[in-house]
């Protein structure tokens, strides 16, 4: 009978948790950053919400590329999928990861060490705490995006126009390569102004309203020595032509014909805050080798297996099947449901593992001597589910 494992309670468990971090960091070409002593950890650690959770995973191989959504208290599913959407739209899906950021994550949960970038998407009042929090995001090099927000920095303040409110209007937006769009968008009923004129050079207009005051709506600032940026927009880039707040027929169509330039100035203000807006190629999935640092536990392992599989080496579960075999075949089907395990070591090489280094590192008697590498796969998730 098989238990899991109780890695914040068991002491065994905690040692090979501890010894197998510290074999992959030598192991690996990566540079793993330290992570806390597990000892230590508060037994509540173990509820952390799926946002903590993730972020320390995928940390593991370097900042991760997290995209982060803030809608303050409003608990919707549907705004954050809405805005979800339009950013999935625009940035390349294989390359970041779209999280919301919930109220009480903000001052909690370690975002501002492991997120790219922040999307601020609510109209209400953000609190003097969260504002700090966002701050401090932007001195570390953070970037901020605002949709319709309340959110400003030094130098800008926000100016209600209740003529304006829920109305559309021609935009002139600024692109980087010093061209202008011209594209109609609904606009919030706020609008910018510069406070001082001091160290301008941290405040660029990007878009105006094509009226008689020239009503600043979009603007980019920096912040800090360490590469913060924020474009705050109180034009509605992320809502389309079905939002609830079109209402008459003339809007829906103006904003209809500007859809298209909607996404590019979208892709273009991603693009300024550091993000890649374009496909990247998917790498070819890989087969899994099983390595072990001691042959005797290896011929062992090998043994249980054949009463584990059937007559074709397959091992089923509920979401991937592993398929044994002794060694890799250049026709091999490898799909994220059916993935070949070769369990023959001697051709074996990776120029981003060293089986022999990991060895060296690695501290226990017996367990984390068996070990699963795959250079690509889809999720590491489900491989030994069930």
């Amino acid at each position: 009978e098989h238990h899991h494992l109780h890695l914040y309670s068991c002491h065994e468990c905690l040692q090979l948790e501890n010894s197998t971090i510290e074999s992959v960091r030598f192991a690996s070409a990566e540079n793993i950053p330290d992570l806390p002593d597990d000892q230590n950890r508060k037994l509540e650690e173990k509820n952390e919400d799926c946002l903590v959770r993730e972020i320390k995973r995928v940390n593991l191989a370097g900042k991760p590329p997290n995209v982060l959504i803030y809608l303050g208290s409003e608990t919707s599913k549907v705004k954050f999928e809405q805005v979800k959407s339009v950013l999935q739209e625009c940035i390349d899906t294989d390359s970041y990861t779209i999280y919301q950021l919930h109220e009480e994550q903000v001052l909690k949960a370690p975002w501002i060490d492991n997120s790219l970038l922040l999307v601020i998407a609510t109209e209400k009042p953000i609190s003097e705490e969260n504002h700090k929090q966002f701050i401090k995001f932007l001195s570390k090099g953070g970037k901020i995006l605002g949709f319709s927000s309340s959110f400003t920095l030094d130098g800008v303040q926000i100016k209600r126009k209740n003529k304006l409110k829920k109305t559309v209007n021609e935009l002139v937006v600024s692109k980087m390569d010093s061209t202008e769009i011209k594209l109609n968008l609904l606009v919030s009923g706020c609008v910018f102004e510069e406070v001082t004129k001091e160290d301008t050079g941290k405040i660029k207009t990007l878009s105006q309203l094509n009226n008689a005051d020239k009503d600043t709506v979009i603007v980019h600032l920096t912040y800090g020595d360490s590469g913060g940026e924020a474009i705050l927009s109180q034009a509605h880039l992320e809502l389309d032509i079905n939002s609830k707040d079109v209402q008459t027929e003339e809007d829906f169509n103006l904003l209809k014909l500007s859809n298209s330039k909607r996404y590019e100035v979208l892709k273009e203000i991603l693009v300024s805050l550091g993000l890649n807006c374009e496909l990247s190629e998917i790498p070819p999935l890989t087969p899994i080798d099983l390595l072990s640092s001691d042959e005797e536990i290896h011929l062992a392992f090998l043994k249980w297996l054949e009463g584990n599989v059937d007559a074709e080496g397959l091992r089923t579960s509920s979401k991937v099947s592993l398929k044994f075999v002794s060694s890799h075949e250049s026709k091999m089907e490898i799909t994220p449901s059916l993935m070949p395990v070769i369990t023959e070591m001697g051709s074996f090489s990776s120029e981003h593992f060293s089986l022999r280094t990991y060895q060296e590192n690695l501290q226990t008697k017996k367990l984390g001597k068996i070990l699963l590498f795959t250079e690509v796969t889809t999720t590491t998730m489900n491989l030994l589910d069930g």
